[in-house]
Formats: C-alpha cells, structure tokens, sequence
C-alpha cells in the first residue's frame, strides 16, 4: 500500500481514494529534505502511528518474537512500501504466509453516537483482547465520523477466541464507549473464509535518521540536466507551496512531467496518477510529489 493511502486509511482497514482525484489539473510539489530528519520523516512510517494490532505486529517482528508476529487474515493487512521507524531505528518490513486453512468470518458494523443511544454499553478497555486486536480500527474515536455514520470491518475468530468475545458472534452489548465517544456495535454477517498465517519479519535498515536519509539519497536521488527557462519556472514556482498546471496543461508542464516520469527507475513510488522522487536541484534535495495532468495519466511510462 502506498504510504500516503496508507496512513489515510489505517483507521477504518480500507485504502481510501487520494483526495483531487476528479481535478484534471496536473501539480508539482517541492519540499525541503536537505535536513537528515526530514527527509528520513518524509520517507518512514512511524510505528508510534499505526493502529495497536499493525504496531504488534511490527514490534514483535523487530523483537524477534513469532507469536507477536504473527497474523491471521484472509490477506496480509499491513504491506508498508516504506521504511518503519522504532524507537529511532528504520526496518523494512515483509511478511510471508505460513498456513492456510478455513475459519468463520464475522461483518462488523459501528455506528458512530447512534440515536436512540445504546441502552447497553461496554468500555472499550473491558472488552476482551481478541475483540480490542480486532475492532481497534472500527472503534477508534479519532476517525471522523458524522452522528449515525456506520463503518464496517470484516473480522475473524477462531472458536476459542468466539468463546471469550463478547462481540460475536451475537454482540452482549448494545455499544462500547472509547475516549468519551459512543459506537453501536452489530454484527450484520457470518460466513467461512480461507486465512493465511502471515509471519512478519523486519530487516534493520538503518540506525539513526542520517542513516536512513543516506540511504535514501542513495537509491532515490537524481538531477536534471539542462532544464529549459519554462521548466525551471515550474519547479521554483513549486518551492513555494506547489503549482498546478493549466487545464490543458502547457506544453512546458508537460514536458517536465515527462522528465519525471522518463525517471521511474529512481522513483520513491510512483503509479499512473502520480509519483514521488528525490529530486536535487539548485544544490538543494527537494521531495517532488508530482501528480500527472488528465490526459497523460494511465499512459504507458518510460522504462
């Protein structure tokens, strides 16, 4: 998963559309990554910001602990493509699936400060763990939400962790409160999946913050050479906060898009909408997070 989808996603399990999607306009943003720590920010996904049940899974594969790091889903549900920062340490982070086999999987439904109120109600920190591991995303207070706003999730148990939920297979309460809020909880379908044990692991990638930031200049940073007058234009212009382009973009936009684009190899991430890269220009390294007007998307990319 792309880390800026990622991170707008972790609440609710479900990668969420970019934002601008439907503006055909195309846009480049420059920010200043000269600085180790930004750079190395820019690039990581702090564990101190992932949901409780993904940063498990990462400590515990950091720790070198299996039970810890080990998953039941029908799908790996954390594939960071960036580095993940611990205790100022970077890791890249993997998984493999190590069984397969079949369980009961149970559709989940919160609805946010429902009305009529739930008549009864549990805490969030009195829920068993297995119900915590698996509803800490659908019932997290800090996801925004409109009053009677349901959100879903589609969670397994085996039979011992049904056995202790008080969640499924018939909830025991109405709602569950968590940080001052109110979420009814139903469960709305049963059914039987195919899951995979995934083992994660975690490679140490660098210790400090100079030393992921080297590392990122190393793979990802390049320069243009010989940028015409318009071009140059376009990237100080996007110094300053970014620029968009014209609709239908000038011909000088599209040609700087096409330089980066013509740069996929040494992209940080990079799709048929957008893409970012470590761009050095004017003697500064400079984050370009580039979005493709509308007509050059879904284009072939040069190779």
């Amino acid at each position: 998963m792309r880390r800026r989808q990622f991170l707008a996603a972790l609440a609710v399990g479900a990668t969420l559309p970019l934002a601008g999607c439907s503006d055909p306009r195309g846009s480049v943003r420059l920010l200043d990554v000269s600085d180790d720590a930004t750079l190395a920010a820019r690039w990581s996904v702090p564990t101190a910001d992932l949901p409780e049940s993904y940063r498990s899974l990462v400590v515990g594969a950091i720790d070198g602990d299996p039970d810890r790091a080990t998953v039941t889903d029908t799908s790996a549900p954390f594939d960071p493509d960036a580095p993940v920062e611990h205790e100022s340490g970077y890791y890249a982070v993997d998984h493999e699936a190590i069984d397969e086999r079949t369980q009961t999987r149970y559709s989940v439904e919160a609805t946010f400060d429902p009305d009529p109120a739930p008549e009864t109600t549990v805490a969030y920190a009195d829920l068993p763990a297995v119900d915590r591991t698996n509803l800490d995303g659908l019932l997290n207070p800090e996801t925004r939400r409109d009053s009677g706003m349901a959100l879903g999730a589609s969670v397994h148990y085996t039979d011992a962790e049904a056995a202790e939920s008080v969640v499924v297979p018939t909830p025991e309460y109405d709602g569950v409160t968590r940080g001052g809020e109110t979420f009814g909880i139903a469960v709305v379908d049963v059914r039987e999946v195919t899951v995979y044990d995934y083992r994660y692991r975690a490679e140490p990638l660098a210790a400090d913050a100079a030393g992921l930031a080297a590392l990122a200049r190393e793979r990802f940073r390049f320069a243009f050479e010989n940028l015409p007058a318009d071009q140059r234009a376009i990237l100080d212009e996007a110094k300053d906060g970014g620029v968009h382009s014209e609709d239908p973009p000038s011909e000088g936009f599209s040609a700087l898009v096409e330089r980066f684009r013509a740069r996929d190899d040494t992209a940080v991430e990079v799709t048929d909408y957008d893409g970012q890269w470590l761009l050095t220009y004017d003697g500064t390294d400079w984050w370009a997070d580039v979005r493709y007007p509308e007509g050059m998307r879904d284009e072939p990319r040069n190779a």
